[in-house]
């Protein structure tokens, strides 16, 4: 009887563990990305990319909608002001409003280079041919080994690359890698 007290105790404990390192904290909860503007697909608060950069991929994206009809942005922020990375990328998407209402079909790629953290957020319209796991893979053995060998530039441009891929699109690129 101990015993089984005991265990029931400790499953608790582990569960009340698990919920709270898994919830975000209620500032983190009502905190949203408020001071990033939209200003078209290409953010970069961070000034991470050239002049040449933003407008090569803007072009790129916008060459992708014009395909798929599926919007993308991608972001670089300063700071993502303490928040999780999901959280902060999610909410961001959910505001600007990337993608089609009806069909909720866009992509936010994210890149926090202060933080040293990125994210590639999918709208639920295209979570099957985007799913989590190519997400992850993509931001592991794509982007962030661009990033750390040639830079932020190109591990955008890897990542966007991947990303049009999966949708059998691959535009030709002008000039140098964005």
């Amino acid at each position: 009887m101990t015993s089984s007290v005991l265990s029931r105790f400790l499953v608790l404990l582990l569960l009340a563990l698990f919920l709270s390192t898994s919830v975000p904290p209620p500032s983190a909860r009502a905190a949203a990305p408020t001071d990033i503007a939209f200003t078209g697909f290409v953010v970069d608060q961070a000034s991470v990319l050239s002049p040449a950069e933003r407008d090569r991929l803007t072009m790129r994206l916008d060459w992708f909608q014009q395909r798929t009809g599926h919007q993308f942005a991608v972001v670089t922020v300063d700071s993502l002001h303490g928040q999780n990375v999901a959280l902060f990328t999610r909410r961001l998407a959910n505001r600007w409003g990337v993608g089609r209402f009806a069909v909720n079909d866009g992509i936010l790629l994210l890149i926090a280079p202060n933080e040293k953290k990125a994210r590639i957020e999918v709208g639920r319209g295209l979570e099957r041919r985007l799913t989590d796991p190519l997400c992850t893979a993509i931001m592991r053995w794509t982007i962030i080994p661009a990033i750390r060998r040639d830079g932020v530039a190109a591990g955008i441009d890897a990542g966007v690359g991947a990303i049009f891929a999966q949708f059998g699109q691959a535009p030709r690129r002008q000039g140098r890698a964005a």
